[in-house]
């Protein structure tokens, strides 16, 4: 089998994130936003940012040894609080309960939710030739994006004060 030289570098770029913890979880329109490392002010003023981020467009996860804790789908489902599902960024959906149960804390200024644990710090990254990445975490947990089309953007992972990768339809773009 031929190597894939950019999901080989790709795999490589990621390992930055080893040692960081998950440090904030948003929404941003139709994405979900994951910012690893020290948060910092948002260049623009307006806002917070980790030190590395993942902008998700396709199917993610997170797991434990027993089951799906939350994902992707989730935002489409009610929460047990009966709130409406897009009317408050706090809960109003399954995922953004299951998130706060797992980061523990929420910024109500930048809408965020915060990670105030000692958990979910990167132990290690795996990639696959489809743009897939598979992220191992403390606390037992991991979080995996996992392309499913063949066309568009599936995600990025942005370096705040440098480059970013883009996976599109599977294929790495760096």
């Amino acid at each position: 089998m031929p190597v894939n030289h950019n999901q080989t570098r790709f795999e490589s770029d990621l390992q930055v994130i080893v040692g960081l913890p998950l440090s904030i979880a948003r929404d941003v329109a139709d994405m979900k936003v994951f910012h690893f490392g020290k948060v910092m002010p948002h260049p623009s003023g307006r806002g917070t940012v980790g030190t590395y981020a993942l902008h998700v467009q396709c199917p993610w996860r997170f797991v434990d040894e027993r089951t799906i804790v939350t994902g992707a789908s989730d935002h489409f489902v009610e929460s047990t609080d009966e709130a409406e599902v897009h009317e408050d960024p706090r809960s109003g959906n399954l995922q953004r309960i299951k998130i706060e149960s797992l980061l523990k804390g929420y910024d109500a200024e930048t809408k965020s939710f915060v990670n105030v644990t000692e958990q979910l710090v990167v132990i290690s990254v795996n990639t696959d030739k489809y743009g897939g990445a598979d992220l191992l975490l403390s606390g037992g947990y991991r979080l995996q994006i996992f392309p499913d089309g063949s066309h568009g953007e599936n995600w990025r992972f942005i370096e705040f004060e440098g480059r970013h990768a883009v996976i599109e339809g599977g294929q790495v773009r760096l």
